[in-house]
């Protein structure tokens, strides 16, 4: 990991070469990582077969790319995710009890699996109450995590923001 920020940020490194027209940070980022890492397996198994007086074709080793990159995508995602739920609870604590609870809600509804009807009898109040209050924090999420993409993806439409919401989504589900 340290390799890819030296990459990134050194003088005349690949920072200085991205261009946000040839696609997402994302897939910027991926790539700089796979070609560290190639490197590094490169000087490894350079390594070994010197040691083993073998002849090895790098370019002849399967990679396992879409496994890698599928990896990387949902590491991508998790994070953005992450970065989504306390921009979500910065708001909350700004807002007060009722969003901070909307919050409780949300972790109790997702990290504990409980369904709505659950979480109604833990706050002691009616499934309709908490229905509304779940669809309300679902939008405050969705707005977060809009303008995490957002800031992550410059220049994207609000269209292409939310094609790549629910994509994160399809990531984190699968």
């Amino acid at each position: 990991m340290q390799e890819v920020f030296v990459e990134c940020l050194r003088e005349g490194g690949a920072l200085e070469k991205a261009d946000p027209a040839r696609g997402p940070f994302q897939a910027f980022l991926y790539a700089v990582a796979r070609n560290v890492a190639r490197r590094f397996e490169e000087k490894a198994a350079a390594q070994r077969n010197r040691l083993a007086g073998e002849s090895v074709e790098l370019d002849a080793l399967p990679l396992d790319e879409p496994t890698l990159s599928r990896a990387f995508d949902r590491a991508f995602a998790q994070s953005l995710l992450r970065e989504a739920v306390q921009l979500q609870e910065r708001r909350a604590r700004a807002s007060g009890e009722r969003a901070l609870r909307r919050i409780e809600l949300l972790r109790r509804r997702f990290g504990d699996d409980l369904v709505i009807r659950e979480v109604a009898k833990s706050f002691g109040v009616e499934p309709a109450e908490v229905h509304h209050e779940y669809a309300t924090a679902r939008a405050e999420f969705l707005l977060a995590l809009k303008e995490v993409v957002a800031f992550h993806e410059p220049g994207a439409t609000p269209g292409e923001v939310m094609r790549r919401c629910q994509e994160l989504g399809r990531l984190i589900a699968g």
